[in-house]
């Protein structure tokens, strides 16, 4: 029977705790995402950030294969019964969830924060701090993933930085959490299915 851990869960209820927290202005110094989109602004780049997600994955797993470079993800054990299942699907969401809050919505704001003077300072330094704040993110995130390997760390450094434009550009880590999951689905329903061809 495949089951997550229970860290994983409370991993998703500590980054609802942080998000929510944000969003009352808590956490950092201003309030986050206040701003509503309409809804093609959330839908066109839900399906742009979504085909950036697979494009790499297709791109990357095929180069795996031909440099006979394995991964981990063909190491997942699927569950078998109604609550494995269950359970495997509120573990992918959980952890999409804490990887979004922590990775792309928290990590990135809190180091600016941290090191930035202010948002509306234009200066070099400034610039360059924010992106070192924002490539600092990344990396951890797509340390995260080394367990995939070589393939599967670089695939987390391009659907990270995907993400994290989803989420700056429609003012949402909802979508980008959708995405996410949906990303995670569809790679994992593909893994079953071949193992099982």
């Amino acid at each position: 029977m495949a089951s997550y851990p229970v860290q994983v869960f409370l991993n998703g209820g500590f980054s609802a705790l942080l998000y929510f927290f944000s969003l009352r202005g808590n956490v950092f110094a201003e309030p986050v995402f206040s701003v509503r989109q309409p809804f093609f602004v959330y839908s066109s780049n839900a399906l742009v950030c979504f085909g950036i997600l697979c494009l790499s994955s297709v791109v990357l797993e095929t180069a795996a294969y031909f440099f006979k470079i394995s991964g981990g993800i063909q190491n997942i054990v699927f569950p078998k019964s109604i609550f494995g299942g269950i359970n495997f699907v509120f573990g992918v969401l959980c952890a999409a969830f804490f990887e979004e809050i922590v990775y792309r919505f928290y990590l990135p704001q809190a180091m600016k924060d941290i090191f930035v003077k202010g948002k509306y300072d234009t200066s070099r330094k400034s610039f360059w701090l924010s992106i070192l704040c924002e490539t600092a993110a990344l990396v951890l995130f797509s340390l995260g993933h080394i367990y995939l390997g070589l393939f599967g760390f670089l695939n987390a450094l391009v659907c990270g930085a995907a993400l994290r434009v989803c989420m700056l550009r429609t003012k949402s880590v909802w979508v980008s959490f959708v995405v996410h999951s949906a990303y995670n689905f569809l790679s994992f329903s593909i893994i079953w299915g071949l193992s099982y061809s």
